[in-house]
C-alpha cells in the first residue's frame, strides 16, 4: 500500500467510524481505524485486480465531479488544501484514489446488477408479518415556546417561570408566535422562530401529545407542564395514524428486496474472490 493510499483510507475511516480526523483519534480508536484500513484496502485491491474491473472504467468526468464534490464539504478552498496538507495528500493523489473507489464501485453495482424479481406472494407474507413498519402514529407540523424550571437560577424557579409563560401566552394575542419564540423562548427551536417540524405522537412528552388532539391548525395551546418545565405549542398541520396498503407499502418492499440481494450477492462476490487470491486473504 502506498502512503498516499493509506493516509486517505485513514482519514476516510476515521471520519466514517468516529467523526475524528486521525490525529484525534485515542490508541484504540487508532489500532480499530488501522484493522479497517487495511481490510478495505485488501478488499479493493482484490476488486481491481478482479476480472470484471475490466470491463468498467471511469472517466475524466466522473473523476473530477467526485474532486469537486469533496471541495464543496470544506467552506474555503484554502481550508481544503489545509485539510489535503494535513493529511499528506497531493490534488493528483486524492485523485487517484477517487479514482479507484469510482471503479471499485462500478464493479460492484456491475456483478449485483442480476438481481431476482421479488415475489409478490414474499412481499405480502413480509407486509402482513411487519404491519409495525408500515403504520404511523399521529403526526403534527408544530412550534413551541419553552420556559424551563431550574432552581439554579432566579427567574427559572417554578413560580416565576409559571409567570412568565402565561405572560407569554397573553402576548400571543397581538404578537406573532415565532417572534415570541425567538425572544422568550429556551428551546434550541427558538434559533428558528420555535419551528420543530413535524413531531410523532409517540416521541413527544404524553402532556403535550394529549393536548394536540383538541388544537385546530394555527391554534396556540393553554400552558403545558413536563418535566422539563412550561410549553407552550402552536399546530401548523396534523396528520392522523393510519396504516398504510399494501398498494403503497410494495415499492418500499421492491426497494428493500433489491437492496438486500444486492448486499448479499455482493458480499459473496467478495467472500469468493478474496478466498481465490492467496495475496489478498
Amino acid at each position: 500500500m502506498e502512503a498516499y493510499q493509506r493516509n486517505y483510507l485513514t482519514a476516510k475511516i476515521a471520519t466514517d467510524m468516529y467523526k475524528l480526523n486521525p490525529e484525534w483519534l485515542s490508541s484504540m480508536q487508532r489500532v480499530k481505524v488501522d484493522e479497517q484500513v487495511e481490510r478495505l484496502f485488501r478488499v479493493q485491491k482484490a476488486i481491481l485486480g478482479s476480472s470484471e474491473a475490466n470491463l468498467v472504467s471511469v472517466s475524466a468526468f466522473e473523476i473530477e465531479a467526485a474532486f469537486d464534490k469533496l471541495v464543496e464539504g470544506y467552506q474555503s478552498h484554502s481550508e481544503f488544501k489545509t485539510a489535503m496538507q494535513g493529511q499528506h495528500l497531493t490534488e493528483g493523489q486524492l485523485k487517484q484514489v477517487l479514482s479507484e473507489e469510482l471503479k471499485c464501485e462500478k464493479v460492484m453495482e456491475l456483478i449485483s446488477q442480476d438481481i431476482p424479481e421479488l415475489e409478490l406472494a414474499t412481499a405480502m407474507e413480509y407486509f402482513n408479518t411487519h404491519q409495525n413498519e408500515f403504520s404511523r402514529s399521529n403526526v403534527w407540523e408544530m412550534s413551541q415556546i419553552l420556559i424551563t424550571v431550574n432552581d439554579e437560577f432566579s427567574e427559572n424557579h417554578r413560580d416565576e417561570a409559571w409567570r412568565r409563560i402565561h405572560d407569554v401566552k397573553k402576548q400571543c394575542e397581538y404578537t406573532a408566535f415565532g417572534t415570541l419564540a425567538l425572544k422568550y423562548s429556551e428551546c434550541p427551536s427558538a434559533m428558528s422562530n420555535g419551528y420543530l417540524g413535524w413531531c410523532e405522537e409517540t416521541k413527544l412528552y404524553p402532556q403535550i401529545a394529549a393536548s394536540l388532539f383538541d388544537l385546530n391548525n394555527g391554534e396556540v395551546s393553554e400552558v403545558i407542564e413536563t418535566e422539563l418545565g412550561f410549553h407552550l405549542v402552536r399546530v401548523h398541520q396534523h396528520k392522523g395514524a393510519r396504516t398504510a396498503t399494501f398498494e403503497e407499502a410494495y415499492p418500499f418492499l421492491q426497494r428493500k428486496h433489491e437492496q438486500r440481494a444486492r448486499q448479499f450477492l455482493q458480499k459473496q462476490w467478495i467472500s469468493q474472490l478474496l478466498h481465490s487470491d492467496p495475496l489478498c486473504s
